[in-house]
């Protein structure tokens, strides 16, 4: 299984945004052009003048959108390893966690929300009545 585009700018996105968050920037551009006929695009760019590096990637897939934004959240996402990784770990582990970009940004642990389930007293069955289809009341 080979290393994707999207996978090797998430992977560096993260690091640039790990050796230098205050000076980092992440923009995000849509552009959509309705009389030359082609398919919108939407290009993402990490960039830090002061290490003087800069990451682009452009794709008009829905799915590499929805990846890329997931990428931003601070859950993160998984990465697939390449072959010299997989080699030089000698493990069956086939993928990797990356974390999201907003925890690097924050610098703060994000816990994960658990919605709260109110307990009544009383359960809806109890409440309802049992209906008698069919049977005639003498």
């Amino acid at each position: 299984m080979s290393v994707k585009p999207i996978d090797t700018f998430i992977t560096n996105s993260v690091e640039l945004f790990e050796v230098n968050p205050s000076q980092t920037t992440l923009s995000i551009s849509y552009k959509w052009k309705s009389k030359s006929g082609k398919k919108p695009v939407v290009s993402f760019k990490t960039h830090n003048s002061h290490l003087s590096s800069c990451y682009k990637f452009r794709t008009n897939k829905s799915k590499d959108v929805s990846r890329l934004l997931s990428a931003l959240g601070p859950r993160g996402v998984t990465i697939t390893r390449g072959k010299i990784e997989k080699r030089v770990l000698k493990g069956n582990d086939k993928s990797r966690d990356v974390v999201g970009l907003s925890t690097l940004m924050v610098n703060t642990e994000v816990k994960e929300h658990v919605p709260v389930v109110e307990e009544k007293g009383q359960s809806l069955e109890g409440l309802k009545k049992k209906s008698k289809k069919g049977k005639k009341r003498r």
